[in-house]
């Protein structure tokens, strides 16, 4: 995979070193035809078939490339040249929506899709802008929403730590909850949403009340509990070595906020040190990686015991205690899902990033914004077996744009009604604001 949305995530589907065919091979009503220089020609019923389907993607208003090319944040975008005077976008993305569901109802009844059957999410900068919330969003919503709908896991492994507050969690997925909600997700889909704070310490899911719960972690079932088995497991930390590794990191922050004169202040959680900049200030990120190379080295020459990451978060930097290979290994153990089946999409795997441990316990897929993250989950469908004519024109997308048909799956949810206001959300959650590194509440008063 290339950035700008280009690159290919699957090689060698045009390697010819393939086992020679039969000269005779059963067309498609049972009857063998003579196959020529290795290929069966195609019958009159085939071609017709073939020719229909080229003269409606003839006829559209939009090419596979200009819907490629579509911002997949879902934004308007005005007076461009080649859209269809009468299909506005915000009709489009819902007839989107309604053809890929379609499409969906019509593969083989299965568990799950197939690709990955857990699908980990960095935070920020991956599902929304660094230090920003999940507000407006509607692709990356819709995509989310489907892989829920059709058996795949969902779990954002984030390092904001808020402990098990989880309304604070909720507060930055305020308007991909609201979608789940809208679109009345709900029983297993629901529970199959996962929250890792702390990259691998505080445990949350989804329930049928559209909010976030604390995963048991002690008794019979207990995600804790149930994954001591492997050495690096969050159960077999001891408080002293925790302490330990917080006390050195935080020494180590003191130091070089004094050496690089940085305008910043440390704070300390449960289970993290950070160095964030002051009211107004930024660090520069040279300072930064140099903070976090400072660190990485005298926790590595102390040969800590416990797994630990210190990266930097773009704006600040953290040492968290845990890292983001145990969270991974921790949901494929509590959730009996094998490494070749998960994938982890990050923006941060670089040696001072927070993603790069996940690499040795599942593929990854680098990405640098969530416009990119939005065009691996559109290929992840489309690989699965959604064809790329379906995302863009079927009866029942039409169907959807004329007036509230009902989902090909079965539902009982008129599709064409809208979904989620996301400015109004926008502007609900911007009432309230919070300190993304503390966690602390701050009113925005209205202005006059």
């Amino acid at each position: 995979y290339s950035s700008g949305g280009g690159g290919a995530l699957v090689s060698g589907v045009n390697d010819m070193s393939i086992a020679p065919r039969p000269t005779v091979l059963p067309d498609s009503n049972g009857e063998t035809t003579e196959m020529k220089n290795g290929v069966r020609p195609r019958t009159e019923r085939e071609s017709a078939r073939d020719r229909a389907v080229l003269e409606a993607w003839a006829s559209m208003g939009d090419t596979p490339r200009e819907e490629d090319e579509d911002d997949d944040t879902g934004e308007e975008k005005s007076n461009k040249p080649n859209s269809s005077p009468c299909r506005p976008l915000r009709q489009r993305d819902r007839s989107d929506s309604c053809a890929i569901e379609e499409s969906l109802s019509l593969l083989p009844m299965q568990t799950t899709l197939p690709g990955p059957k857990l699908i980990c999410f960095d935070g920020d900068q991956t599902l929304y802008s660094d230090g920003a919330n999940f507000e407006n969003s509607p692709k990356l919503s819709k995509y989310l929403y489907l892989l829920l709908k059709h058996g795949v896991t969902i779990a954002v492994v984030t390092a904001a730590g808020y402990e098990y507050q989880a309304e604070k969690y909720e507060l930055r997925l305020s308007g991909l909850l609201a979608y789940f909600k809208e679109r009345g997700l709900e029983g297993e889909d629901l529970e199959r949403f996962y929250i890792f704070g702390g990259e691998c310490n505080y445990l949350l899911r989804l329930g049928n009340d559209y909010k976030l719960h604390a995963v048991r972690e002690d008794g019979p079932g207990g995600w804790v509990v149930s994954t001591k088995f492997f050495a690096e497991s969050p159960g077999n930390w001891s408080d002293a070595d925790i302490t330990s590794i917080l006390d050195r990191a935080e020494a180590c922050f003191q130091s070089s906020l004094k050496d690089q004169n940085l305008r910043a202040r440390i704070i300390r959680k449960k289970r993290s040190v950070g160095l964030i900049p002051k009211v107004d200030e930024m660090i520069r990120r040279e300072a930064l990686d140099e903070t976090v190379l400072r660190i990485q080295t005298e926790l590595d020459e102390a040969k800590v015991t416990l797994p630990f990451c210190a990266f930097n978060g773009g704006r600040d930097a953290w040492v968290d205690v845990g890292n983001k290979r145990v969270g991974v290994q921790v949901l494929q153990s509590y959730l009996g899902i094998p490494a070749e089946e998960t994938l982890h999409i990050g923006d941060q795997f670089l040696n001072t990033g927070n993603d790069f441990a996940a690499r040795s316990v599942c593929p990854c897929v680098w990405i640098t914004s969530p416009e990119e993250t939005t065009y691996i989950l559109k290929s992840i469908l489309r690989l699965a077996g959604v064809p790329l004519m379906a995302l863009m024109n079927t009866p029942l997308a039409a169907t959807c744009e004329n007036g509230g048909a009902e989902s090909a799956a079965g539902g009982d949810k008129e599709v064409g009604k809208k979904i989620v206001d996301f400015e109004e959300a926008d502007r609900r959650s911007s009432r309230v604001m919070m300190d993304v590194y503390t966690g602390e509440y701050i009113t925005k008063m209205s202005k006059h």
